[in-house]
């Protein structure tokens, strides 16, 4: 436990220049969209720039994490650790999802400020608190989506240093694994028992969020048309990404050379 908790506050440290910077880019964007408001007179200008912001937001946690295996591998610290391979990765996620949410916030605040500068039913007849909450929610979990398959194909490639006769080409071994897994999901997709398969565990969802802005006026929420979600395919998906970081671990404990 001791080893972990240090493991967290280094990795804290070392991933902070990251999340100022993003920090950063947030109000700079933010005060860009305030000014733009400013000259063209369309108020609502600022909250389409936070809805923009929270989207890019999927990409937040596996830049971060990233940005940590990049250094990890210029020290060379794991060759030597006594630690495991999920002691090494975890804190890096939980680091990364922290830094995330509190953006996150940031972003939310910011956008309650941008609709509370507007006159009452300007954009939004109500406060989009429940839209808000399931939207970041959505980004958060394709964040960590992405992810995961990123430490595995970031493990995977170092790994195959081992072998000299494809080091230089171990790109095209990774680049394999994205278009053999697509591919076999496709294939997979296409048959009619596994259609109806994965139609019998649905629940309804709407069918999207609905996005649009006109000349002093908005509209955000769900679209009232409801569609079948794949239940099963999202449970199927989840024990993917577990066994991916599980083979992530286990390539990491063999002592990759990164």
């Amino acid at each position: 436990m001791n080893a972990f908790k240090g493991l967290l506050k280094k990795d804290f440290k070392t991933s902070k220049v990251w999340f100022f910077g993003w920090i950063g880019i947030i109000l700079l964007i933010y005060v860009l969209a305030l000014i733009v408001a400013e000259v063209t007179g369309e108020g609502t200008i600022p909250v389409v720039f936070i809805f923009m912001l929270g989207a890019c937001h999927v990409a937040v946690i596996p830049v971060i994490v990233v940005s940590m295996l990049r250094l990890e591998g210029k020290t060379q610290l794991w060759l030597h650790s006594p630690q495991s391979g999920m002691v090494l990765l975890f804190p890096k996620i939980i680091v990364a999802f922290l830094y995330s949410t509190l953006s996150f916030v940031l972003v939310d605040v910011l956008g309650m400020i941008s609709l509370s500068r507007l006159p009452q039913g300007a954009f939004f007849s109500y406060w989009p608190v429940k839209e808000g909450i399931l939207f970041n929610l959505g980004i958060t979990v394709v964040a960590l989506y992405f992810t995961v398959w990123t430490i595995f194909l970031w493990t995977f490639y170092h790994a195959l240093a081992k072998f000299p006769s494809i080091k230089h080409i171990r790109w095209l071994l990774v680049a394999g694994i994205i278009i053999a897994y697509q591919s076999m999901t496709s294939l997979f997709m296409s048959f009619k028992w596994a259609q109806d398969l994965f139609s019998s565990f649905t629940i309804d969802i709407p069918a999207g969020i609905l996005f649009s802005v006109g000349q002093g006026s908005a509209e955000f929420g769900f679209q009232s048309e409801m569609i079948p979600f794949p239940v099963l395919a999202f449970i199927l998906e989840g024990l993917l990404m577990a066994g991916l970081f599980v083979v992530s671990c286990w390539l990491l404990d063999r002592k990759v050379e990164v």
